[in-house]
């Protein structure tokens, strides 16, 4: 058996790369957010929610069924075993996030079936976090920066277009 990883892995891997991963308060600061930790791993939590949902919908739209999910199910693993330490989401139920992470995609998704763009997906989850108290609604605007800067939707893009699953 090889020990090189698998497409469908290395895939996931340089998908992950481009992922934001654990918010500091002190990265907070920067867009005037303050934050407790437990409201920064809230909003890492919703981050990533968001991320996923992106990169989800556009292994759907480039991939074949059996390979997307491949991709999507190894990032994931990934994800997982990042959880505590660059995610910084230790004490966070990790199954219970992706339960969420699911629901979410589902709203995300109609917002864009609606015709929104990607500005009204990050608005929702602005509303998200503001319901959760993990923003003041004050700080709705810094959010909606914050998160405008931090999810990669055109490089998530361009990176699963290139994808050569192929390789062996």
């Amino acid at each position: 058996m090889s020990s090189t990883p698998q497409p469908h892995a290395q895939a996931a891997d340089t998908l992950y790369a481009i992922l934001p991963h654990a918010l500091t308060q002190t990265a907070l600061e920067e867009y005037g957010i303050d934050a407790t930790p437990e409201q920064a791993q809230q909003i890492t939590r919703e981050l990533l929610s968001v991320n996923l949902y992106w990169v989800q919908s556009a292994l759907q739209t480039v991939l074949i069924k059996t390979d997307w999910e491949r991709v999507f199910q190894a990032l994931c693993e990934r994800i997982l075993s990042a959880w505590q330490t660059e995610l910084g989401l230790d004490g966070q139920d990790a199954q219970g996030y992706f339960e969420e992470a699911e629901e979410r995609r589902q709203a995300y998704d109609r917002i864009v079936q609606e015709g929104g763009a990607p500005v009204a997906v990050f608005t929702e989850c602005a509303e998200i976090l503001e319901t959760a108290w993990a923003v003041r609604s004050e700080d709705r605007p810094k959010i909606l920066a914050l998160l405008i800067d931090l999810i990669p939707v055109d490089e998530i893009g361009e990176v699963v277009d290139g994808l050569d699953l192929a390789k062996t």
